[in-house]
């Protein structure tokens, strides 16, 4: 007589048992292939950053050649080297001025908290910006602004001969009409580099800032029209 219980058959679990497993296998190979491996992320994330970051450089390299453009146009229109005849508190202490020969400037005296100093100078410039081949803006060991300018062949002879003329006496760098920094010649200067530093070189920055301004308000105004 056969028992209708009959006997399980055990090579039917393990037929069905493994093909759960295979199964469950291939599922979690399958999500496994739709993961992005972490490996990869980090490539791509990498890539994102040294993109954005070389975007960003370009752009500040781009905004700095075109301040040292609109710094180098001002220095060879505007800056001017004369020697120094005289120093003092007022225009009148500096007073007979032969006007021939001789001009009195105001410093610049960005500054607010102290008061202006007059020069009595030689009226014709020693030298004068045409000879600066390249200006830029930089900043000096306590963070303080300075312009660095470079002259060209012509210039840095003539500047080495200034200098080495007139060791001892100042030499007075003028824009416009105001003195920015009239140091005293030290020794004879050759390469054709100077810097000048100090708080009075904002005329000239303010300058570079106002033509920046109205540049922008033209461009703008033609826009609109």
């Amino acid at each position: 007589m056969n028992d209708r219980h009959s006997s399980p058959n055990p090579d039917e679990f393990n037929n069905r048992d493994d093909g759960t497993k295979k199964y469950g296998y291939q599922k979690v190979e399958n999500q496994q292939k739709l993961q992005t491996p972490p490996q990869v992320l980090i490539v791509l994330i990498t890539v994102m950053i040294v993109v954005s970051a070389a975007g960003y450089m370009l752009l500040r390299g781009e905004v700095a050649q075109k301040k040292n453009l609109e710094l180098l146009k001002r220095i060879q229109s505007g800056l001017r080297f004369h020697l120094v005849k005289d120093q003092a508190m007022s225009a009148v202490q500096l007073e007979p001025v032969d006007a021939a020969n001789e001009i009195v400037l105001m410093e610049a005296a960005a500054a607010k908290s102290r008061p202006a100093s007059y020069y009595k100078l030689e009226k014709i410039p020693a030298l004068s910006g045409e000879y600066v081949k390249e200006a830029g803006l930089a900043k000096d060991a306590i963070g303080a602004n300075m312009i660095h300018i470079e002259f060209d062949s012509t210039g840095s002879t003539l500047f080495a001969e200034l200098t080495a003329n007139n060791v001892g006496n100042q030499l007075a760098m003028v824009y416009g009409n105001r003195v920015i920094s009239a140091p005293v010649i030290q020794s004879r200067i050759i390469g054709g580099k100077a810097q000048i530093s100090g708080n009075d070189i904002a005329i000239i920055l303010d300058d570079i800032r106002n033509a920046e301004d109205q540049a922008a308000s033209a461009t703008v105004q033609a826009e609109a029209e």
